[in-house]
């Protein structure tokens, strides 16, 4: 069943380049936008976009640009490890250090503007 699931992953992501993730990134809210309510508020869809417009100017500035391709592709618009690895050239374990590293600069940088990850989603998610 995990081996099915992970093919169907994959086949997905075949004809999809890492740039094409990438140029999308900046265009819309990215898969981030699947955790969110399908019917919010117009408050709770303004305090989304802020946040989301907060954690992207939070990637742009504080992260490397190898840790911005990572977090986009794998985080933000689910492209498993394994794939996104191959794309950048590098192994499964190389890339999950690249987005850990990544994911620390990112709390410390939330951390310093007041916020926690809870806070960015229950934001995000919240409706």
């Amino acid at each position: 069943m995990l081996t099915a699931s992970t093919e169907l992953r994959r086949k997905r992501w075949r004809d999809v380049s890492l740039q094409e993730v990438l140029d999308g990134y900046g265009t819309n809210s990215g898969g981030i936008d699947r955790l969110a309510d399908e019917q919010p508020t117009p408050e709770r869809l303004t305090m989304r976009r802020t946040m989301l417009a907060t954690v992207r100017r939070f990637v742009d500035e504080e992260l490397t640009e190898r840790q911005r391709e990572a977090m986009v592709a794998v985080m933000f618009e689910g492209m498993p490890l394994e794939e996104a690895a191959r794309r950048m050239g590098t192994n499964r374990n190389a890339l999950y250090k690249v987005l850990h590293d990544a994911r620390k600069r990112l709390k410390k940088r939330m951390e310093a503007e007041g916020l926690s990850a809870q806070d960015v989603l229950r934001a995000i998610s919240e409706g």
